[in-house]
């Protein structure tokens, strides 16, 4: 699995507070069968993270996962949130894209409807794609599917993560996400974890039960075959 959303960078956001857990959360991914992670740190008015230390932060990790033995890859991107997104520099959220062109933009709560169709407008007259985190945790796309249509109609990737899928967000969302996948609305599926705790058992659950219900074949789709061609900006 090449795992496109994941908050592993410690002392950055919510994620890990300290290497320890952010080793921790990287052994059990690799456990887990991740062999790539995308690092998405948050760039929102709760957690402004500004782009050297991001970096900075990004290459110690690498140094201390090779240190540590850990098997991974890691890039490096952001999980962007609205308002961020419509004021970063058109430079920034190009250095700050999957592969430097799929931009992660996070779908929250109370996210306007007619955000997405905005977003999508502002990234491709610079060349841009979005990639829309967790839209199954957005009240307007559940009460309204036709909002993932609309997009991804215009080139845009729709990304569920497993933390939606097993539950861990409540009943409308989880069930959001799985009408999303069965509908074949998912382009992506990402763990989007913040914690080692219990992660890799509940991203291969999660894993076998897409399997079971949507086939094999559908899994390797959402996590690798699209993964790969937005690291490569190829999709």
């Amino acid at each position: 699995m090449i795992d496109t959303h994941c908050h592993l960078l410690p002392a950055l956001d919510d994620g890990p507070a300290a290497w320890d857990e952010a080793l921790e959360l990287g052994t059990e991914l690799e456990s887990a069968g991740v062999t790539t992670i995308v690092c998405t740190p948050h760039v929102s008015r709760r957690y402004p993270t500004a782009e050297d230390d991001a970096r900075a932060r990004f290459r110690e990790a690498r140094d201390r996962l090779l240190e540590a033995e850990v098997p991974l890859r890691i890039e490096l991107a952001a999980e962007i949130a609205p308002a961020s997104l419509l004021s970063m520099p058109v430079d920034e959220c190009r250095r700050r894209a999957i592969g430097e062109r799929h931009v992660l933009v996070e779908l929250q709560p109370d996210t306007p409807a007619g955000f997405p169709a905005v977003a999508v407008e502002h990234l491709r007259a610079h060349g841009l794609v979005a990639v829309f985190a967790h839209p199954e945790r957005c009240r307007a796309i559940q009460r309204d599917l036709a909002i993932v249509d609309a997009v991804r109609a215009e080139g845009a990737l729709a990304q569920t993560v497993a933390s939606s899928v097993a539950g861990a967000w409540g009943g409308a969302v989880q069930h959001a996400a799985w009408t999303l996948l069965a509908s074949g609305r998912v382009d992506v599926l990402a763990s989007d974890a913040h914690r080692a705790r219990g992660v890799a058992a509940r991203l291969v659950s999660v894993l076998d039960e897409v399997a079971d219900r949507l086939g094999e074949a559908e899994v390797r789709r959402l996590t690798v075959e699209i993964p790969v061609g937005l690291l490569a900006a190829g999709v």
